[in-house]
């Protein structure tokens, strides 16, 4: 059994981030959104178009303390629960919706906020882009012989990210060529990668630009030294075998509150495996339940749904075109965007580690700043 310090964990996080400690006893709740199981390399690209396109989520609602009640007749009565029900699930939201638009203007999805925004839960999430996560190894890997340049670490990131969107047959070519991530010619893969990078970068531009540059400088360094530790003596063409870590990192980093979580056993199992210790003493902060036995785990069902519907909605449309749907959306569907922005703003106020995203700064700031206009909030 593994054991794992989270003092240690949490330091980590509130120095890195220059946030403080949270410390407040509250119950989190949690269903999953997006679970491919496994993100890999194929010979044409990726295992799975939807979690290329869609970040896996795990999100859910949480109070503060130990207990809250909540109007659950009043929910299934705006859900339409039926009697023969087993439980609610986000398919019995989203319903007949051909696309997030109609969903997102419909009675049902205006009722269910509205709910939300009364209910005195806050909304979480822990959302992942899966193509982010695979290439950040890439440039973890570089600081160990460039500590001074950590200081742009997520420019650095975001610059990758975007340069492998854009030029992305050609990057999989050569991870697959490398059996990425478990590069065996660290020389010959980082070459590629720098030639690549030196055909269409233009250094002239300050973003991307310098800081692909930088990237490609670093690159070469590692090269020549012919090793990049994260990127080694991993599964061939595994990118992402699981996203238990996302469960366990909430439990660490809200060790003082207790969580639940929809069974998924894959997750009950490598938990199994580790033991949190904190200040000395052993911690067992969750447990795993059937979601018909526990409403509060059906309403993150609702709510991870959604927020992957939304993210993927967000995401395949440009401030241009958000700003040209603002301007034709209806009433209900402006009012739901709204509540969404307000009950997002409600949990980052209450902490910035509710709302946990792993992707780029500039995708972050894109998806606030377009939910904020499409909810045309001040």
């Amino acid at each position: 059994m593994t054991k794992i310090n989270v003092e240690d964990r949490k330091k980590a996080l509130f120095d890195l981030n220059g946030i403080a400690p949270f410390d407040e006893k509250m119950t989190f709740y949690y269903d999953e959104s997006g679970n491919c199981r496994k993100f890999s390399l194929t010979e044409s690209g990726f295992n799975s178009y939807d979690a290329l396109k869609g970040d896996f989520v795990l999100a859910g609602v949480a109070h503060e303390g130990n207990r809250i009640e909540v109007d659950v007749d009043k929910l299934h009565a705006i859900l339409g629960y039926q009697q023969n029900q087993k439980e609610l699930k986000f398919k019995h939201l989203y319903h007949n919706a051909k696309d997030f638009l109609s969903f997102i203007g419909s009675k049902q999805a205006l009722a269910f906020l509205n709910w939300l925004d009364g209910s005195g839960l806050y909304i979480h999430y822990s959302t992942l882009n899966n193509l982010f996560y695979s290439l950040v190894d890439i440039v973890d890997s570089l600081w160990e012989t460039h500590p001074q340049c950590a200081i742009y670490m997520w420019d650095i990131k975001s610059a990758l990210y975007d340069f492998v969107i854009q030029h992305q047959a050609e990057v999989v070519s050569i991870f697959v060529k490398h059996t990425y991530p478990d590069v065996k010619d660290v020389s010959s893969f980082c070459s590629e990668l720098c030639e690549l990078i030196k055909t269409y970068n233009n250094e002239d531009d300050y973003y991307p630009g310098f800081f692909l540059e930088l990237f490609r400088q670093m690159l070469k360094t590692a090269g020549r030294l012919n090793k990049m530790i994260f990127i080694q003596e991993n599964e061939p063409l595994v990118l992402i075998d699981g996203y238990y870590g996302l469960y366990l990192a909430r439990c660490m980093e809200f060790s003082e509150s207790y969580h639940i979580f929809d069974e998924e056993q894959t997750v009950i199992e490598k938990f199994k495996e580790v033991q949190l210790i904190e200040n000395g003493v052993p911690i067992n902060n969750w447990r795993f339940v059937k979601s018909h036995e526990e409403i509060l785990v059906q309403v993150s069902d609702l709510l991870a749904g959604l927020l992957r519907k939304l993210f993927m909605f967000l995401d395949s449309n440009n401030d241009i075109q958000i700003q040209r749907l603002s301007e034709s959306l209806t009433m209900d569907q402006r009012k739901c965007f709204a509540l969404l922005y307000e009950l997002l703003s409600k949990s980052n106020s209450k902490s910035v580690m509710l709302l946990k995203n792993t992707n780029t700064p500039k995708n972050i700031d894109e998806r606030t700043n377009k939910l904020k206009t499409l909810g045309d909030c001040q």
